[in-house]
């Protein structure tokens, strides 16, 4: 049953949508691909895509995470012969697109900006694409955009979804609103147990919600890895994807571990590259170097990766991974990327966006999930690691065994939706 969503949130998105258009011109000379974004965001135009014997399937998956996570079961798409048009919220998930799929845009790969949930603005978009289904990566639902979908018997999946306690009692609070939703989305392929109990406490019907792992066990790269023996016998550590405060903490630490492991060396690799000087700034008081600027010497205490796209080098060379927006409120980042290369894990106790994974990973002693805000536990903790060899190649073997386990996710997500596309085929 297709359900239309309540007058007052029509009437929201008619007061937004110039609200927003101010935003964007707003924030024009910060917005690399400006032009691009007010096009196909208003729908005035977009970009054209080769025509496939077997349709198009948009993919929308808000930023840079959302894309990376999605990206093996894009592949897959792609490998049954659909056609896929992407499309992201933000700039940096607009760039990913266009870095991810270089050699395939225009021919069975197109992107764009996700179209604002107006119903002319979508009716233009979807005249355009003309997808055979729409995949919503994790978390980014649009109520008028599904109410489309659904009343011209168009399938849509959420994939890799997850909804957080959080998260629930806010669509809670608009009871219709998200019925609205629930009713309108053809399948939801939940990656946690959690998030499965909560999209069918929000009216979503049972036979509707899956269970899978989540993708980012199956998260592949192509980064380059690189081996400890880059930096002989040093005690390395990374501190990664970090956030505002973490940083400072990451250096607290490493000041006291320098008293105890003279040649220890911090690799920090902050989440935005628009934070790079200001941490560098923070750095001053160690011997450090930036990579930007120069390899790692041997008198580095601590090297900058201003960089993107390397975090799985950064990996590879560390011998224990401190895993960065677990210690501010941020919901952590993604602990399967090191356990991928067998490396020991700590996070901090804000890890709502990952909570299952971190469960999962602690359950075989990969993980360890330290409570508190200061330096002193996560001191203790990273000491102990760098101190014992054995018991963090062990911890980060357990880590690596899990991951591969299930690095079947996207292969399961697929067939889920495969078939969903051969019983729309046949009928």
């Amino acid at each position: 049953m297709v359900i239309r969503p309540p007058w007052y949130y029509h009437l929201a998105i008619m007061m937004t949508r110039p609200v927003y258009w101010g935003i964007l011109a707003h924030k024009k000379d910060k917005l690399p691909y400006y032009e691009r974004e007010m096009a196909e965001r208003f729908g005035h135009h977009y970009l054209p895509l080769a025509k496939s014997d077997k349709g198009v399937i948009w993919c929308h998956a808000v930023s840079l995470g959302e894309l990376n996570t999605a990206y093996p079961l894009l592949k897959l798409l792609l490998d049954d012969d659909y056609h896929l048009w992407i499309t992201s919220t933000t700039q940096t998930g607009f760039a990913r697109a266009k870095t991810l799929f270089t050699d395939r845009l225009g021919k069975t790969v197109q992107h764009s900006f996700v179209p604002v949930d107006d119903v002319a603005v979508l009716q233009r978009f979807l005249s355009h694409v003309r997808p055979v289904m729409a995949v919503f990566v994790e978390t980014e639902l649009w109520a008028n955009m599904l109410y489309l979908l659904a009343s011209k018997g168009i399938t849509s999946v959420m994939a890799n979804a997850r909804l957080t306690d959080n998260s629930f009692d806010g669509y809670r609070k608009f009871a219709r609103l998200s019925q609205s939703m629930m009713a309108n989305l053809s399948l939801i392929i939940a990656q946690d147990a959690q998030s499965h109990a909560n999209f069918i406490a929000l009216g979503a019907d049972n036979d509707k919600v899956k269970l899978a792992h989540s993708l980012k066990w199956s998260s592949a790269t192509n980064q380059p890895f690189l081996h400890k023996t880059t930096l002989g016998h040093r005690p390395v550590w990374v501190m990664a994807s970090t956030h505002d405060g973490e940083e400072s903490l990451a250096l607290a630490v490493h000041q006291r571990l320098l008293t105890h492991l003279p040649n220890a060396l911090l690799i920090l690799v902050p989440r935005h590259p628009e934070r790079f000087d200001d941490v560098a700034k923070l750095c001053q008081d160690f011997i450090y170097h930036r990579r930007s600027q120069t390899d790692i010497q041997d008198s580095t205490q601590v090297y900058l990766a201003d960089s993107m796209g390397e975090l799985m080098a950064w990996y590879g060379l560390c011998d224990v991974a401190v895993v960065g927006g677990s210690f501010v409120d941020k919901g952590g980042h993604n602990p399967i990327e090191p356990a991928r290369v067998a490396k020991p894990i700590i996070m901090g106790r804000y890890v709502k966006n990952c909570a299952e994974i971190v469960a999962d990973l602690v359950g075989v002693q990969a993980l360890v999930q330290v409570q508190s805000d200061d330096e002193s536990e996560l001191f203790d903790v990273l000491k102990f690691w760098l101190d014992d060899p054995n018991s963090a190649k062990n911890a980060g073997e357990q880590g690596k065994q899990l991951a591969d386990e299930r690095r079947q996710a996207d292969k399961q997500q697929f067939a889920m939706m495969h078939a969903l596309l051969t019983k729309q085929a046949s009928q």
